[in-house]
């Protein structure tokens, strides 16, 4: 949460200039956008990347439909409590060592309302929030410390494990699954040129993980920055 709120700082810090140019007209209710955007989201003490691609059609004065679609690139601090469990439960019953890691990507659309803030200044803050479904990917990887594996062999150190644990019942991956989400932030737009503008902006998202992969939703924070064109 510290990092989320240093950029904010820093973002607010670089648009104040600009909100001390000159009035004009801006393009707030223009009909849509069209805007791509990278940036880097938390989640359980775990950094990713976030990118996502969203686009919007103006229903009433200041007032956009929207959709995007995004990917968080590995959420891999909620796949811990499972790969902590099974390590646990190894060591316990089977006398065997194992380093648990993996990756847990998320693939996601969504969609809802966002509202133009207007403002006497060309700047244009905007809150929005919606819902939608995540695909989550989870892809847990187990090496050898040490032990004995159920069919009696001994790999080296750091070998690849998870195929014998999942093959000899051990262990059973968590699925791929699919999970409503619903996503809440805001930002803000600095024009570049009469339609291109800048985007900075926060969004929290929260996941309803399958129980198999996690005990609670996941809770995501994440900055995003990019560039959106408005027609």
């Amino acid at each position: 949460m510290k990092i989320v709120i240093i950029a904010a700082t820093v973002t607010l810090a670089t648009a104040a200039p600009l909100l001390a140019q000159g009035k004009g007209a801006s393009l707030t209710d223009s009909g849509g956008y069209v805007s791509g955007l990278a940036g880097f989201a938390t989640s359980t003490a775990n950094t990713t990347g976030d990118v996502q691609v969203e686009g919007g059609i103006r229903i009433a004065r200041h007032v956009k439909l929207f959709a995007d679609v995004g990917r968080f690139g590995n959420l891999q601090g909620d796949l811990q409590p499972t790969l902590d469990a099974t390590t646990s439960s190894l060591q316990a019953n089977q006398g065997l060592a194992v380093i648990g890691s993996g990756s847990l990507p998320a693939s996601y659309f969504d969609g809802g309302l966002r509202v133009d803030v207007p403002t006497r200044t060309r700047v244009t803050p905007y809150v929005l929030g919606g819902v939608g479904v995540a695909h989550l990917s989870p892809t847990p990887r187990f090496t050898f410390s040490s032990g004995t594996l159920p069919d009696g062999t001994t790999p080296d150190i750091g070998a690849d494990v998870t195929p014998m644990l999942t093959q000899s019942g051990i262990f059973t991956a968590p699925p791929s699954s699919n999970a409503f989400m619903f996503t809440f932030g805001g930002g803000v737009e600095i024009p570049v040129t009469t339609h291109w503008q800048a985007d900075a902006g926060y969004r929290y998202s929260r996941i309803a993980a399958d129980d198999t992969l996690s005990a609670s939703a996941l809770a995501i924070n994440g900055m995003t920055f990019g560039f959106g064109y408005r027609f």
